[in-house]
């Protein structure tokens, strides 16, 4: 699915706000003030496992859902100041995945190694660069801003168990960051594609689920269908010149304002099915008999070499103003962007190109201290949708009827709470889609068990309609048990 898909699933995963006693990412561009090289190293190991708390029926066709299922993360990195000009950072990560239906049919599992981030910084007297496989950050908000898309997310993972940081990928890129009077100004181009990381089918967050009636693409084996995924619904990337962004903040009083612009291509594809085959695919997934004249017409158009499917990947610009305070002990975000055209789906998966208007407001706490907290609101409005359209997982049926303006909100919330001197957490992280009243909450409770392990005990409660931001994914509820171990 591409950008109407993606406006659900870039939003949804930014509920995995992170809590104050978990580890920081990689620091940020900071020369190094000794000519005497040093070297840090660290990492970390994530384990968690799942149990539905209740098992609905195995399915043949790769639709159905895990009722167990466990993955693990892993990451070490080496961080070497080579001096006070020179940085360099290399970091290996793995995922390994692993899951099955009821009665444990159809288990599978997989592991999967990568290179993290790996960049090297250069400070002069007029700009600091970093080149390499890096995490790039546009806007005020943390995850929602809408010009922070140069980065692909990773939407296979659960949505309350990472912090933003770990759904952002990095991509090879150039960063260059300058001070101008009282401005701060940086560009960045990723010269080079990167997709978003999305399961298709046979996950509990794949795109293709049971509500949505349409046929798992291949028919293999479950061992090895996960690795098959990555490429089935593309039939074309783009190249060069890949995606290019810039951004200028500056002080006013103790507002910290900002724009920026990015032309980026989109991270999900495109998809295009041709309507006699849409029409066969519909009625062969509802048992029914296909019009022979139909199946004649297909075989001539294959014959003739017709392309009947694409997945390509579109292309938008946004731009977006800023601006950041402290309200007391709170920070306040504001977003807002436009852009003029993107992907969305509507009700048959038929894509649309759409103008859209993106806001964010957040609030988060700025001090140290034993209770932690923020709220995110997210809105989407998507001008001239068509009288017999509605957007895919954003709009319900009753959208129908004269062109109109969609509208999606979304509130998350994450808080939190420190006990016996920090040892013991407890916390909750909820997000509610009001329109049609769909909803995640998440309560967790950790112990650190010493300085470098971590327990926890989480459960996630979804709940709303088939075609609902939270009710799509069709996934029972669920209670997990985690343990980190950090260097």
């Amino acid at each position: 699915m591409s950008r109407g898909l993606s406006a659900l699933l870039a939003l949804v995963p930014a509920l995995a706000l992170a809590s104050a006693q978990e580890a920081a990412p990689l620091e940020e561009l900071s020369p190094g003030t000794s000519d005497v090289p040093t070297v840090r190293v660290s990492g970390d190991v994530r384990l968690v496992g799942g149990v539905d708390t209740g098992f609905e029926p195995s399915r043949e066709d790769g639709l159905g859902e895990h009722v167990v299922d466990g993955w693990g993360r892993a990451s070490l990195a080496t961080d070497v100041k080579l001096g006070p000009s020179l940085r360099l950072v290399v970091e290996g990560r793995a995922l390994w995945r692993g899951g099955a239906q009821k009665g444990l049919e159809r288990a599978k599992s997989s592991f999967e190694p990568y290179l993290g981030e790996a960049f090297l910084d250069v400070y002069t007297r007029w700009v600091d660069v970093r080149v390499g496989q890096q995490t790039l950050a546009f806007g005020a908000n943390a995850f929602f801003a809408p010009t922070d898309i140069l980065n692909p997310r990773d939407l296979r993972q659960s949505f309350t168990q990472l912090e933003p940081e770990d759904l952002k990928v990095p991509v090879f890129g150039a960063r260059a960051l300058a001070t101008v009077g009282p401005l701060t100004v940086t560009g960045a181009w990723v010269p080079f594609f990167f997709r978003d990381r999305f399961d298709v089918f046979g996950q509990d967050l794949a795109l293709l689920q049971p509500p949505l009636g349409v046929p798992v693409p291949v028919s293999v084996d479950p061992s090895v269908e996960d690795a098959l995924q990555p490429n089935l619904l593309e039939t074309e990337r783009p190249g060069l010149p890949g995606d290019v962004g810039l951004r200028v903040t500056g002080e006013v009083g103790r507002v910290r304002l900002g724009g920026s612009w990015v032309w980026a291509n989109e991270k999900l594809p495109q998809l295009t099915v041709d309507p006699e085959l849409a029409a066969v695919l519909r009625a062969r997934e509802r048992g029914e008999p296909v019009d022979p004249a139909l199946l004649l017409s297909l075989q001539e158009r294959l014959r003739a070499g017709e392309t009947l499917f694409t997945g390509r990947y579109g292309r938008q610009h946004v731009v977006a103003a800023e601006a950041s305070t402290l309200v007391g002990p709170a920070q306040l975000d504001v977003d807002v962007g436009f852009s003029p055209s993107r992907t969305f789906y509507g009700e048959r998966l038929n894509p649309l190109r759409q103008p859209a208007v993106t806001w964010v407001v957040g609030m988060s706490q700025a001090e140290e201290s034993d209770l932690v907290y923020s709220v995110t609101y997210s809105g989407l409005a998507v001008p001239r949708v068509g009288a017999q359209e509605r957007l895919f997982l954003l709009e319900p049926g009753t959208a129908r009827g004269q062109e109109h303006t969609a509208f999606f909100h979304l509130v998350v919330a994450d808080v939190g709470y420190s006990l016996l001197g920090g040892r013991l957490q407890v916390g909750l992280r909820g997000a509610f889609e009001p329109i049609q009243r769909s909803y995640l909450v998440a309560p967790r409770v950790g112990w650190r068990w010493s300085e470098h392990v971590h327990l926890g005990l989480s459960a996630e409660v979804y709940g709303g309609p088939a075609y609902s931001a939270f009710g799509y994914f069709n996934r029972n509820d669920q209670v997990l048990a985690s343990v980190r171990v950090t260097l």
